[in-house]
């Protein structure tokens, strides 16, 4: 509508808004305030009805993000018959596949850090690497698949956000599965458009 009856000032000032809460750089998303359909302010509006008015919209730069923030939500909500929050098939099936692809690479990342870890030995008695944990082989598993659980954050929740390890390593071994998480969310990130089928890339938005 903005464009429609010429008020351009209103559409800059409309757009910039989205731009900031559906962030483009990985160094954007850690900057903003206020991240997704928080920004369209109270009620706040569905993710798929987001997604969907930025299809119909084809604002560009703000759809991966967008597919991101509906996939948080979950398989129901993703794909509810209500009106208006039923997505085109083709964005619905690159959506579900896409977060799948996400959190099916965390997960494949915390099992091959949680593996090497098992064969390290620490001498900090706070840390789950620690080699007192006793020679029960059970309970060393357990105790670093709690660094398995925190990665992966249940198989739910922000996965691309900041990660949590709590008190369960010292601050020499949290340095390994910190830069990989980092490392790993660099990647995803910039790969986020050909994730969730948007593009090949950010540029290409």
């Amino acid at each position: 509508m903005t464009a429609k009856y010429g008020f351009s000032d209103v559409h800059e000032q409309l757009v910039d808004g989205i731009r900031g809460a559906y962030p483009t750089t990985l160094e954007g998303s850690g900057t903003v305030k206020v991240l997704g359909e928080d920004v369209f302010g109270l009620p706040k509006p569905h993710p798929n009805a987001v997604l969907n008015l930025f299809l119909e919209q084809n604002v560009k730069f703000a759809l991966p993000f967008a597919a991101y923030r509906a996939a948080l939500a979950g398989l129901t909500s993703l794909t509810g018959n209500t009106p208006g929050l039923v997505l085109p098939p083709t964005t619905l099936a690159f959506t579900i596949y896409g977060m799948e692809a996400i959190r099916g690479g965390l997960a494949h990342l915390a099992h091959l850090l949680v593996c090497n870890m098992s064969l390290e030995e620490c001498r900090d008695v706070a840390c789950v690497v620690n080699v007192n944990v006793g020679p029960d082989p059970k309970r060393r598993v357990g105790e670093l698949n709690k660094i398995y659980d925190a990665m992966v954050k249940g198989g739910k929740g922000d996965v691309l956000f900041s990660l949590s390890l709590g008190n369960l390593l010292c601050a020499n071994c949290a340095k390994i599965p910190k830069t990989a998480y980092h490392t790993w969310r660099t990647v995803i990130w910039e790969e986020l458009p050909l994730i969730f089928g948007i593009g090949k890339s950010w540029d290409d938005l």
